[in-house]
């Protein structure tokens, strides 16, 4: 169903130029290299945190953050642009503070700004991936800037190269700097986001992709938090986990611009790899020497955390609401008090939590086998504009040519009008009853056109028919 919110938001999506992307990636480096130094303390090295910083504080004010961020958009969406400029600006002169000499007071004062600063935009970054990049532009900027970023972070654990705080100010500032370059260069106002569903717009939501998508997410923050947690109690285990997380994202993105694979293909791969990690953890408590290895293989889990927002772009797509990227940002803060739980849980029996998490590793690849078809018919589902193509250098004139019959990777042309109405919000995963409801017709009449979409296309289910298009949307 092209509804008009759908095409009007398909248009104002933006492609983001790579240097850009790049740019904004610079705000993961930021915020993880930042909690290394200051809210890790056994991460930290002798003379690596100038001050001491009191955790909880730090904990309490991370979460008032995500919920003033959630809060902001919801209610005040069209000034988030403004607030990233603040924000950043706010942190590059907070950050240009650590090369004074201050008092021990104003300098603790200054590491919480610079928390509250950047546990704020982590709401804001999925904002933007979910509400306004286009989907080539949300998955470069999560699988090469991002492996940029996290290859930053390795760096800064101290493990690979011995790097004090007095330099990491240098790399903090110019982070930042790139960054705010980027928001200053973003289009900020109420016409360049989205324009959100209302109840009496006419729109469903696919209510089977969309919680199906947020169980999923859970799932995925939780294995985001437990990764690194889990890592850490192996000597040098954290920066051989981010080194293999920066290898998965630049492998994610070479193979999707080389040969067309999308990264959520790679998912089920990657997810299995973690889970064998953390399997090993749990043998390596006798084999020692094994635990590099699970901390690499976890290293490849997490490949998938790093898709999270990603995950949004669908939904959004087929019924943009507002409380999209709220759910993700209060999911992820969900599972951060879910692992503190879990972590107390199983407090000095480390056997039965990799046991856990490794099951739970296979819940969610069981979870995204169901949910995977109808998200990549989602992200891919072209939305006529009305619009006329024009013609590039790969365009074919020749009488020869234009005398052959129209190849076309699109299964669903052999359906009548109805029929692919129809067969394309099975796709997006809608039951029967709410196609009826959108396509103004009685849930008997959609299961018998059910019945001739089958046979027409050789599928047996709607789970079926999804991969079916997907298959031949990627030839």
């Amino acid at each position: 169903m092209n509804h008009s919110i759908l095409i009007e938001n398909q248009k104002r999506r933006r492609d983001v130029p790579l240097w850009m992307l790049v740019c904004f990636a610079m705000f993961t480096f930021w915020q993880m290299g930042f909690i290394y130094y200051f809210l890790e303390p056994s991460a930290a090295l002798d003379g690596k945190i100038p001050i001491d910083i009191n955790v909880d504080y730090g904990t309490l004010l991370t979460a008032a953050c995500y919920v003033l961020g959630i809060l902001t958009m919801i209610f005040l969406p069209r000034i988030i642009v403004w607030a990233q400029r603040v924000a950043t600006g706010v942190a590059l002169l907070s950050a240009l503070g650590f090369f004074l000499p201050l008092p021990d007071d104003i300098l603790r004062l200054n590491v919480y700004l610079q928390i509250f600063c950047c546990c704020l935009m982590i709401s804001f970054e999925t904002f933007l991936i979910v509400n306004c990049f286009t989907e080539k532009s949300s998955i470069k900027y999560l699988t090469f800037g991002y492996g940029i970023s996290v290859f930053l972070i390795a760096l800064v654990q101290n493990e690979i190269v011995s790097i004090p705080f007095s330099t990491f100010r240098y790399a903090m500032v110019a982070a930042l700097v790139l960054l705010f370059i980027f928001f200053l260069r973003s289009p900020a106002g109420k016409e360049h986001l989205p324009r959100f569903v209302k109840k009496n717009d006419g729109l469903i939501p696919p209510k089977k992709m969309m919680w199906g998508t947020y169980l999923l997410m859970f799932i995925i923050a939780l294995m985001g938090v437990a990764g690194p947690a889990i890592a850490g109690k192996v000597e040098h285990g954290v920066s051989i986990m981010y080194l293999v997380l920066a290898l998965s994202c630049f492998t994610m993105y070479l193979l999707h611009k080389k040969a067309n694979v999308h990264p959520f293909r790679l998912m089920p791969v990657f997810v299995g790899l973690g889970g064998l990690g953390f399997l090993l953890m749990l043998i390596a408590t006798y084999v020692p020497a094994l635990a590099y290895v699970a901390c690499g293989l976890i290293g490849f889990g997490m490949a998938a955390c790093m898709l999270a927002p990603l995950h949004g772009v669908p939904i959004m797509k087929s019924y943009p609401s507002k409380y999209i990227p709220c759910a993700i940002i209060g999911l992820a803060l969900s599972a951060v008090l879910v692992h503190a739980v879990i972590a107390e849980i199983f407090l000095g029996a480390p056997i039965a939590l990799y046991v856990f998490y490794a099951v739970i590793m296979g819940v969610l690849i069981f979870v995204y086998t169901q949910v995977e078809p109808f998200l990549l018919f989602a992200l891919r589902r072209r939305i006529p504009d009305g619009e006329t193509v024009p013609a590039t250098e790969e365009t074919v004139d020749s009488e020869e040519a234009l005398a052959k019959p129209e190849e076309t990777n699109d299964p669903l042309s052999v359906l009548a009008k109805r029929e692919r109405e129809v067969a394309e919000l099975i796709c997006l995963g809608y039951p029967n009853r709410d196609i009826a409801k959108m396509l103004f017709i009685s849930e008997h009449t959609v299961k018998d056109y059910t019945k001739k979409i089958y046979p027409k296309l050789d599928v047996h289910s709607r789970m079926e028919l999804a991969a079916l298009v997907n298959r031949y949307q990627t030839k």
